[in-house]
């Protein structure tokens, strides 16, 4: 749910800022900058935003005012981790706002739900088929990249509808019985698109993929 445009009383305003700056400039802190001395790593992070900003802007509305759109944040958190993709996300989000006419006092609450909980999701799924499952090949194409950006959408995709019942009022009834079932086909799509965009990437660019460990995932080390 774009909630750039839904109007928030001012304490969840204020606590949605309150909680996003100290993780942002974490994540910003630790970001693995020194990256970036090569080239090819920040164009392929200036491309990655830019695909977001396109990919959020394709939105259809459903009922009264549900709008729907891919994320494409677990994607890019595979692609250059999750500090970055923290950071980047925040770009994506400040020109997304000014590009639809958006309310800046909510651009932490967008990115919290839109970014930083998908960025967690994902994150959180990696790591835990890197400590319980096998290292194997298949095991980071299906499970990293298919069942974690779905997990990464649904999980956004809650949260949104959280806000809109806790925070803007809405009832309940309407948000969770119209909107969230919609929940199920977004993340089969994200998951398809993100899955394969990145086994095309891991085939042809793994060096774009930072989360993607030859050693790990091809010869089982």
């Amino acid at each position: 749910m774009d909630l750039t445009a839904v109007t928030l009383p001012a304490g969840w305003v204020a606590a949605a800022w309150a909680v996003a700056l100290p993780v942002l400039l974490a994540a910003v802190r630790v970001a693995p900058w020194l990256r970036f001395r090569v080239s090819e790593p920040v164009h392929v992070w200036y491309g990655a935003i830019f695909c977001l900003v396109v990919l959020w802007s394709i939105q259809a509305t459903v009922g009264e005012g549900f709008t729907f759109h891919l994320l494409g944040v677990a994607a890019f958190t595979l692609l250059v981790g999750p500090s970055l993709a923290l950071a980047g996300t925040a770009i994506a989000v400040a020109v997304n706002v000014a590009v639809r006419d958006g309310l800046w006092a909510n651009a932490a609450l967008v990115w919290l739900t839109m970014a930083a909980i998908p960025v967690g999701a994902t994150w959180l799924v990696l790591r835990l088929a890197e400590r319980v499952l096998p290292a194997n090949f298949f095991v980071y194409i299906f499970v990293a990249t298919f069942f974690g950006p779905a997990l990464s959408l649904v999980a956004a995709g809650i949260a949104g509808a959280a806000m809109l019942t806790l925070a803007a009022g809405w009832p309940a009834e309407l948000v969770f019985g119209e909107y969230v079932p919609y929940l199920i086909y977004l993340a089969f799509g994200e998951a398809t698109i993100s899955g394969m965009l990145l086994t095309l990437a891991v085939a042809y660019r793994p060096q774009w993929v930072t989360t993607f460990d030859d050693a790990r995932y091809l010869k089982g080390r």
